[in-house]
């Protein structure tokens, strides 16, 4: 398979471009389109102590005018919504103090990050109001832009839908020694796409019926790193684009409106072995993906950058108009060799359930007090995960960097060749990964498998998992 579009999707809209670049709502006001810069989310500074880099994180509440005239209640870390990016060094060992100011019980997850169960931050860590939890970690992995979200035992989709994220990128050898734009938010730039729904008082509109749980809360506007159509400003030349779909449940297919080429050059775990040209972006909930896009030859003018399912341009690209810059793509990025020779015989079955008013995993609904799988360290499984509904689920497994190696026994899309932490299965299809976890879990602190479909995972498509020797 080529690359991944939007083939067996099973969802409705496949507009190959955009041309209105006007977002419009019948009930509530919005800003002019395109109006507002694009925020970067700043980069948290750590405190060094003993070699160990420390990061403090409050999350509370706040409020934002995402809308003309109405201040919306939102939740965010640091901030009023979202969070800083923490940024770190493969080998790194870092220690992270997590503050609690909401009135409700929440906790950090550490979304694509190789650590022990205890640290993991899953609905077993709960943090109660007014209290704080420390974890403590080596980073152990390969560069690859990571996040954190809430994982709070049935109100994920909840809190994630109110503001609380952030990302997490690692660097290590080959980030720092590749040819690549590096210079963060200049030519390197962070986008978290996130769609929303208000109601007629502005405010958040989250779940409001069976419909909402069974389909996932989707919305009309979109947000880009918080933002309703904000303006990028960036120089004739080529740019660097890490895109997170942050959305609960919205699957996009991004491109630009003119149809441009672009590059990817990484996934979720890790770069690809070598740079995919493409023009469409096919991102579900909690993937991630960077591109390369060469912009020199737009000095003075301007692009959208957007979503070809809903045929709506969600950012402004502003191109100065200053002297060209040429840039040569490395023609490798780095050596897959995890999963190499994989002759395991060890294969673990998981069916995606859904029907009305009721989703699970293997006929099983989430169970805090139940351990579905015990999972040997250190060892390589095929985990063959099965969707029997039309409707794809994006499939998150905790703790690992996992390997795509079939769909429906075919080979995977050629921008999946990295390693991944979640795939999306589309409608009736097979997926088979190659995974191993290196760290231990445990029954009071285990890992989660889930569908990222926010809402999925809070109705009980979602099991626990134990790591040991």
């Amino acid at each position: 398979m080529k690359r991944r579009d939007f083939v067996k999707l099973g969802i409705l809209g496949c507009s190959t471009t955009f041309l209105n670049a006007n977002s419009t709502t019948d009930k509530i006001s919005l800003f002019p389109a395109f109006s507002k810069p694009l925020p970067i989310p700043p980069i948290l500074e750590p405190k060094i102590r003993d070699g160990i880099k420390e990061f403090n994180l409050n999350v509370q509440e706040g409020s934002v005018e995402f809308l003309n005239g109405a201040k919306t209640k939102t939740f965010g870390v640091n901030t009023d919504f979202l969070g800083p990016t923490i940024k770190v060094q493969r080998d790194d060992t870092v220690k992270i103090n997590v503050k609690n100011s909401l009135k409700e019980n929440t906790v950090l997850h550490w979304h694509g990050l190789k650590v022990p169960g205890i640290n993991d931050g899953g609905p077993n860590r709960s943090i109660k109001p007014n209290n704080s939890w420390t974890t403590q970690y080596k980073i152990e992995q390969r560069a690859s832009m990571c996040w954190y979200h809430p994982h709070t035992h049935e109100k994920t989709g909840y809190q994630v839908f109110m503001g609380i994220a952030g990302l997490f990128i690692i660097e290590d050898e080959d980030s720092n020694s590749l040819n690549l734009p590096k210079e963060y938010g200049i030519d390197d730039i962070p986008l978290v796409f996130q769609d929303r729904r208000f109601d007629i008082k502005g405010q958040f509109l989250y779940k409001q019926s069976m419909h909402d749980t069974m389909m996932g809360i989707t919305g009309s506007i979109s947000l880009v790193n918080g933002v309703i159509d904000p303006i990028l400003e960036v120089s004739p030349k080529t740019i660097r684009l890490r895109i997170m779909n942050g959305s609960n449940a919205r699957i996009n297919k991004f491109m630009f409106n003119d149809l441009r080429e672009f590059t990817q050059i990484a996934g979720d775990s890790s770069f690809l072995p070598k740079p995919v040209k493409m023009k469409t972006l096919l991102l579900a909930p909690a993937e991630r993906a960077e591109i390369l896009v060469d912009f020199s030859d737009l000095a003075g003018k301007e692009i959208y950058f957007g979503d070809g399912f809903s045929n709506k341009p969600l950012l402004k690209i502003l191109v100065k108009n200053e002297k060209p810059q040429k840039f040569s793509i490395p023609s490798t990025l780095t050596e897959i060799d995890e999963y190499k020779n994989i002759a395991t015989k060890n294969i673990r079955e998981f069916t995606l359930n859904m029907r009305p008013g009721w989703l699970a995993i293997n006929g099983k609904q989430m169970d805090m007090n139940r351990i579905d799988e015990i999972v040997p360290l250190n060892k390589v499984e095929i985990w063959r995960i099965k969707n029997q509904q039309r409707m794809p689920h994006p499939f998150h497994i905790h703790g690992c960097s996992f390997r795509i190696l079939s769909r429906d026994g075919k080979a995977t899309f050629e921008n999946e060749t990295c390693l991944k932490d979640t795939v999306l299965v589309y409608g009736n299809e097979t997926v088979e990964i190659a995974v191993k976890f290196e760290h231990e879990s445990t029954k009071e602190f285990p890992y989660m498998y889930h569908c990222h479909i926010l809402e999925h995972e809070d109705a009980g498509m979602m099991g626990q998992f134990i790591v040991k020797r």
